[in-house]
């Protein structure tokens, strides 16, 4: 009996056996790149509905099991390309896949949410992302935040001047804060970076005033561009609600490059270029009869005697071809190594910049390490962790304004005729400048203003599967990260220059130390689940953000000669002492609901503290809702050549922290008679300041023809921001003059439009182009107090009208106008009337890739004081050009009637640049491999340019920059830049 017990169980084991064999297969085969042909490694296959997959290999092959032995779906995807549905059976055991490069990025995964992210394809938001390849696959560009000029519809971006280690504004839809937070949020790997342009000290010590002229970097300089895989720009409140707070100007959201399993790959990148300036203006020649018109007759005798000496010995010198016309030298290289398992996957890169300035003595040098590991502790619990070290060190030189002290090379030159030679003697000296205050020869060869950072950046994130079923899955999430800055600054000017020479105590050096410590956590839990046919997806949880800044400066005047210690000076001064922390604090909860990629919504709220606001325990409220529809999935749908036709609307609001201090009346330090003591400021503080908030509507349609050959995306969107802070003018009883209120209210309209596609596209030829167009309309549509006029240096030169009814961004000035809001007359504004952008690529042979990008402005006024300076000096060109014949130069009368007022200065600002272009080819691998065997497996080599060429009718240096370039208003004042260079590159890049 126990013997046929047994051979019924081995029979049964057997049928078993043989039942489950058959009820399973297996299918294999290769994928490629439709056009080329190419295999593609890493390319993703998984079972549909299922967790099972498997990726391709070097070859492009593949083979993944199927557990059972039913007709199946198998999905396909691949960065950068369309995901394919290929349906499998236990009849088909081999697959060829050629995936579609996915020009129009609808496959793209775009973050929806603090813990969750969907496809582009389904988002209801007009989201920009940048790609590496839009980053730097066209030219190298020197920071980050530079390579977005002309990718981002909505963004409007200013630099500080052409010199090294960037200094750029960004601000996205507009203005968003009178006086607080203008520039977008950023967000590295999930930490919350510091991107201040922190101070340098060279306004104080120049004599140009507030640290706001210190022509310095904001510090997302510090990311190196080449590390970067995406980067994400949530314009406005309707995206960005769910970040709350911190969120009024935008979001920029920057993932790095990760590992990929598979074989460990190294890339080697260098690239050699110069820089020369984009533009020079040129300066006005001399005669005898400018001499005389220009100089009063007591000064004629001797400025005729020199003049006829430099005839006489040919020795006229171009001071602007002399400080700024120099060739630099610029270096980049890179090296990234990759690669990983199942389990551990690793991206860790290096990169040394070493440029050099077109002007003497100037330069930046950054030297970054990075190191991001993914790892798989289980198979529910998956960490990540990302470490970046960077060190740089910049030489700035001196540029912009300095109020008439001499340190500043083009302030000066300005009143410098090309008959005087202001170079060095032959015994070391430097002659007088008798035409200004400062030598600035002797300024550049010897003055110092450098900037030396070294910043640590660590995230992690780490995911946990907490329950999962056939159905649905819960996990949690935790995220987050620290951000350390440590700025150290040196600005000195020599006792021997002609300036300090003049002062009670000569020689002038300020040291700065600058420390920022930000932390911050999030904590979330992720249920994605499915009601009948709608897949649900709900996220909540909490976010704290800390904030530290530190701030000292010391100062030192009267230097034992050839000295900088601070020791050794005559005055010695405690310049600056400051420290602030912030605390913030939300909670967030989001619902997404997706029925079949048809109808896809999502409602969020969050509610956020801060130590900043009146009451640090109130909690504000930000709400979100938005909803997409694709036409094109229905079943009803029939127009074969409209592939998606995706109408969304969305709603979101947002706030903007209060400046810190607000709250508080400060205490000033005083001594008098020996006795030290306080006293209190002519700002009082307000215990009931609230946040700066902001509510958008968005509405906007996309739609792909052919296939996704062809895709057009169109926005149009309302953003108001409420509880603007400005100073309200208190009584004179009070024993005050002001403080911070929330009375103003702005609104800004606009349109942003793009176009992208492959018009040709075959094997031997693609070519990819987009064209983008973005306006804005601002109305200051409630101010709260008097009308006022404020910003750029008053009425004479050009300043700035706040009422309502008008754009802040208006340009006033004299003559006066009683009739009209300020009491002077409309000059311009700010604000252009449209910006375009138009990028191609052509990929030619399979190996040969042109690209270029094409920016354009419309409109904008810039007031220009460089003409100011120029024209003061006599040195502009055409100067002593009379253009209507009236005998007086045009650089003592220049339109508009009446003469010489401040319209003089207020200029068009509209511009086309040639932004990037670039030529490389990709060596055949079939050389390649004859040549190196398996050890290399690409070699590419090319040629770029960075800003090649520029059309204008401006008069300046570059449209684009600015002295008060990181402020909300007045950013578009243009006094006497580092001219921006063009920059040309020889590249060549091996993966190993």
């Amino acid at each position: 009996m126990f013997k046929l017990y047994k051979t019924i169980l081995s029979l049964a084991f057997l049928w078993g056996s043989v039942g489950w064999a058959n009820a399973q297969y297996t299918v294999s085969g290769t994928v490629a790149d439709e056009r080329t042909g190419d295999a593609m490694i890493g390319a993703s296959i998984l079972l549909k509905g299922t967790t099972t997959g498997t990726i391709t290999d070097l070859d492009g092959g593949f083979s993944i099991t199927l557990p059972t032995n039913d007709p199946a779906t198998l999905i396909f995807s691949s960065i950068g390309y369309l995901t394919q549905n290929v349906e499998v059976a236990p009849g088909v055991t081999i697959l060829n896949i050629k995936l579609k490069q996915d020009a129009t990025n609808l496959e793209e995964v775009v973050v929806t949410g603090l813990a969750t992210s969907v496809k582009r394809s389904n988002l209801a938001n007009a989201v920009t992302s940048v790609s590496a390849r839009d980053l730097t696959g066209t030219t190298t560009i020197q920071t980050t935040d530079g390579a977005l000029y002309g990718k981002v519809p909505g963004a409007t971006i200013r630099s500080n001047g052409g010199a090294p280690g960037g200094g750029i504004s960004i601000q996205l839809r507009g203005i968003s804060s009178l006086s607080g937070a203008s520039q977008p949020l950023i967000i590295v790997d999930g930490v919350y970076i510091s991107n201040a342009s922190q101070r340098t000290g060279r306004a104080t010590v120049s004599g140009a005033g507030a640290s706001n002229q210190d022509d310095g970097s904001n510090r997302l300089a510090d990311i190196n561009p080449a590390d970067i895989e995406t980067i994400e720009i949530l314009k406005g409140p309707s995206a960005a609600a769910i970040y709350g707070t911190r969120a009024n100007a935008g979001v920029i959201i920057i993932t790095t490059k990760r590992g990929q399993e598979g074989k460990t790959t190294v890339s080697l990148s260098q690239d050699i270029g110069f820089a020369q300036p984009l533009r020079l203006l040129g300066v006005d020649d001399w005669s005898e009869d400018k001499i005389n018109f220009f100089f009063p007759e007591s000064r004629r005798p001797i400025e005729l005697e020199r003049f006829r000496a430099a005839q006489s010995s040919g020795n006229f010198i171009d001071y602007e071809d002399y400080f700024y016309n120099n060739q630099a030298t610029l270096l980049n290289t890179r090296i990234n190594v990759s690669g990983g398992t199942d389990k551990t996957k690793f991206f860790v890169s290096g990169n040394i910049t070493d440029e050099e300035g077109t002007v003497k003595n100037t330069g930046f040098n950054r030297y970054s390490i990075r190191a991001n590991i993914d790892h798989k502790i289980t198979n529910g619990i998956r960490l990540g962790v990302s470490s970046n070290y960077i060190r740089s060190n910049t030489d700035r030189g001196f540029t912009g304004n300095q109020n008439n002290s001499g340190a500043s090379i083009g302030y000066s030159i300005a009143y410098v005729p090309n008959y005087f030679d202001l170079r060095r003697n032959a015994d070391g000296t430097y002659p007088t400048n008798p035409y200004f205050s400062e030598n600035p020869v002797a300024v550049t060869d010897n003055g110092v203003n450098n900037t030396l950072v070294n910043r640590f950046i660590q995230a992690f994130t780490l995911d946990v599967d907490l329950l999962k079923t056939e159905k649905s899955f819960l996990k949690a999430t935790f995220s987050g990260g620290l951000d350390y800055l440590q700025n150290t600054s040196l600005v000195y000017l020599p006792e021997f220059l002609q300036f300090q020479r003049a002062q009670a105590n000569p020689g002038d050096v300020l040291k700065g130390k600058q420390e920022s410590f930000n932390t911050n956590f999030q904590a979330a839990l992720v249920y994605n689940w499915n009601l009948g046919a709608v897949n649900m997806n709900s996220s909540a949880g909490l976010v704290r953000l800390d904030f530290e800044n530190n701030a000292l400066f010391n100062r030192g005047r009267g230097l034992v000669p050839g000295q900088r210690n601070l020791q050794q000076a005559n005055i010695q001064e405690i310049n600056q002492e400051f420290s602030s922390k912030i605390q913030d604090a939300g909670i967030f909860l989001q619902q997404e609901a997706n029925w079949e990629d048809k109808i896809i919504g999502t409602v969020g709220i969050r509610w956020d503290k801060s130590t900043l606001n009146g009451d640090p325990n109130q909690y504000y409220a930000f709400p979100r809702a938005s909803v997409a529809f694709n036409v094109a999935n229905f079943d009803f749908w029939n127009v074969g050549f409209i592939n998606q036709l995706k109408p969304r609307i969305a709603y979101g609001e947002t706030a903007g922290p209060v400046n810190f201090g607000s709250t508080f009346t400060p205490l000033g330090g005083t001594n008098i008679g020996g006795l030290l003591g306080s006293v209190v400021s002519t700002q009082i503080g307000n215990t009931i300041i609230l946040p700066e908030t902001a509510k958008e509507l968005e509405f906007g349609v996309d739609a792909g023809f052919f296939n996704n050959r062809l895709a057009i995306e169109a926005t149009y969107y309302i953003k108001s921001t409420q509880n603007n802070v400005q100073n309200l003018n208190l009584a004179p009883s009070t024993g005050v003059n002001t403080t911070p209120s929330n009375e103003a209210e702005l609104e800004n309209k606009g349109i942003e439009l793009a176009i992208s596609g492959t018009p040709i596209e075959t094997a031997n030829f693609r070519w990819f182009s987009r064209v983008m167009y973005w306006k804005n309309e601002l109305l200051m549509t409630r101010l709260g107090i008097p009308t006022y006029i404020a910003g750029a240096f008053g009425s004479g030169l050009g300043t700035f009208l706040y009422a309502e009814g008008y754009s802040p961004t208006t340009i006033v000035g004299t003559p006066a106008a009683a009739d009209n809001p300020g009491g002077f007359t409309f000059w311009g504004d700010a604000q252009p009337d449209f910006n375009m952008s138009f990028f191609n690529t052509i990929s030619l042979l399979k190996g040969l890739e042109l690209s270029f990008l094409i920016d354009w402005k419309k409109g904008g006024d810039n007031i220009n004081l460089t003409s100011f300076l120029t024209d003061g000096g006599g040195t502009t060109n055409g100067w002593f050009n009379d253009d209507d014949g009236d005998g007086r130069p045009n650089g003592r009368q220049r339109p508009p009637a009446p003469f010489n007022n401040a319209g003089r200065w207020v200029q068009d600002a509209s511009y086309v640049k040639i932004r990037e272009i670039g030529l490389y080819y990709n060596l055949p691998k079939t050389s390649i491999a004859e040549w190196f065997g398996t050890s290399v497996s690409n070699i590419r080599v090319g040629t770029s340019v960075n800003n090649a060429f520029l059309f204008t009718n401006y008069e300046g240096y570059d449209p684009e920059t600015s002295t008060f370039g990181a402020q909300a208003i007045a950013n578009n004042v243009d006094i006497a830049p580092y001219p921006t260079p063009r920059r040309i590159f020889f590249h060549l890049t091996v993966d190993f």
